[in-house]
Formats: C-alpha cells, structure tokens, sequence
C-alpha cells in the first residue's frame, strides 16, 4: 500500500503521461507577458505554445514562484490520503520556490512534509521525482525514498547547448559578458548544473561539433554505467534527433530517452533552440 505522496513543482518538466500514470501532484509556477497576463505553467499555457510567443515577445516574460498557499493546499489534499508527503523541487539557487514550498509546509500543522531542494531544474528535478514515485507506488517507506533521491542528487549529469545566451543573460542567470563572447563566430557553450547554479563548461564552434563535445563529456563521466537518459529541446526537432543519434550508441540508456520539450518557466531562461542532455546512472 503506497503510504508516501509525491509533489513537484512544474519546472520539473515531467510528461504529461508520467505524471498521471504515476500520481504526481504537480504545483505550477507562472509565467507573465507583458505584466500583465499571468499564466500557468503548463496549466494555461503548453511548451508548443510558449515557443513562439517567446520568439515574438518585445519584453522576455517574467516568472513567478508559486504562493506558500498554493502550495499548502496540495499538501492538505495529500495529507488526507498519506502517511508522509515528499516535495522535490528546482534548485534553491535558481528560484524561491522551495520557501514557499517550506513555509506552505507550515501551513499545514500535523502533516509529515519533507521538502526537498533537487539542486536540478527540468529532468534532471524530473527524473528523482520519477523514482521517488516510482518508489512510493512499490510501498517503498519515506526513509528509502529519501535515501534514494539523496543517491541521485549525487550523480545527476545537467548539460545543455543554448543557441544563444541571451536568455540565460537577460533573465540573470548568466553575466553579460559571457553571453556577448557566445555570440561571436558561431561559437556554441556548453553549460552545466552542479550545486544548484547553471556554469559555463567550454565554448565549441558549431552545432554539430558541440553536440559531438556534449556526448563525449556525458559519456565520460558515466562510463558504461547503465543510465536514465533525457533529451531537452526547445522546439529544436533536428538538434535533438541528431543528438538522440549519438547518445543511444555512445551512452548505455536503460530505457528510450525521454524527448521533450522544457516549459514556460524553463524555456524563459534557456531560449528557444536549446538542446539538454540528462544522464544519471540507475539508483541503487
């Protein structure tokens, strides 16, 4: 009998069929065009939709984290049907989301609620949420789950190509001077995740070289360790097919990599055209 609940927040990019089939609560946050229309992410406005109204866009769209009240009235629902309620969320480094996760926590005295900063955005949050409740379903206790997601926050690989760094730049995620040498002679970065802040990793010239650059520098770190795998692209099919190519021959993928498309929130900050690769090796 499953005894934990499982909630997230929607920059975990989950797909819309993982999430049913496995039960998880999902707390959008919000995005807002123009100061004035406030949507939610994935709720209100889908990826497909989002692309090219960010392409259009005189002002890039500001984002919001969700209200601790929001929040508290997931947890008050799952706390009717479960023993303990984990709550795995985007990096504490990238947004204020998991304050109002902890302080909507609050809110809710006599439930067991851990929350949980993933230090990842999109699936690299997306997969330790996957097998937490994965987890939950087999009956797994709250203190195995822990010990589960814990294992993979140690191991998750977040790599991605933006096409241009001007979003990460205009959103603060990145310093000015780092997004105007990006754009010179065609060059390509390469930027990764590691305690909970996005870094530069290397610039490539190209997008076939730093896809080839990008596989190669996953496929070091995991060995022939066998690995869940994801595939990020913002409405970038030709990118993430010539990047699914090379990753299923030169990486060990338990399963089809997940191909999908970030969300509003995500897609804000990454850009259209983005390509991302996550890998994390299968938890013990």
């Amino acid at each position: 009998m499953q005894k934990v609940g499982i909630v997230t927040d929607s920059t975990a990019d989950i797909p819309e069929n993982l999430v049913q089939e496995l039960g998880i609560t999902v707390v959008p946050l919000k995005v807002i065009f123009d100061d004035q229309e406030v949507l939610r992410d994935g709720v209100d406005i889908k990826a497909e939709e989002f692309y090219p109204r960010l392409q259009k866009a005189k002002n890039l769209p500001r984002t919001s984290q969700p209200t601790p009240a929001e929040f508290a009235a997931a947890y008050e629902d799952l706390a009717a049907k479960y023993e303990t309620i984990i709550s795995i969320h985007i990096s504490s480094k990238m947004s204020g989301t998991i304050q109002s996760a902890r302080t909507g926590a609050q809110m809710v005295p006599g439930a067991d609620i851990e929350v949980i900063d993933s230090t990842y955005v999109s699936m690299g949050c997306g997969f330790i949420v996957l097998e937490a409740a994965k987890a939950a379903q087999a009956g797994k206790t709250k203190e195995e789950i822990l010990f589960l997601v814990n294992d993979m926050i140690s191991k998750m690989l977040v790599y991605f190509i933006p096409e241009t760094l001007e979003y990460l730049e205009k959103g603060g995620r990145i310093g000015k001077a780092q997004a105007f040498a990006g754009t010179l002679l065609n060059i390509k970065p390469i930027v990764y995740i590691t305690e909970g802040i996005i870094h530069p990793y290397e610039k490539v010239r190209g997008r076939k070289r730093a896809i080839d650059r990008l596989v190669q520098v996953v496929s070091e770190k995991v060995g022939r360790e066998q690995v869940l795998c994801a595939l990020a692209h913002g409405m970038n099919p030709e990118g993430v097919e010539e990047l699914r190519k090379k990753v299923v021959t030169q990486i060990n993928v338990i399963e089809k990599p997940i191909v999908y498309v970030p969300g509003a929130i995500v897609g804000t900050h990454s850009g259209p055209g983005v390509l991302g690769l996550i890998c994390c090796p299968l938890p013990t």
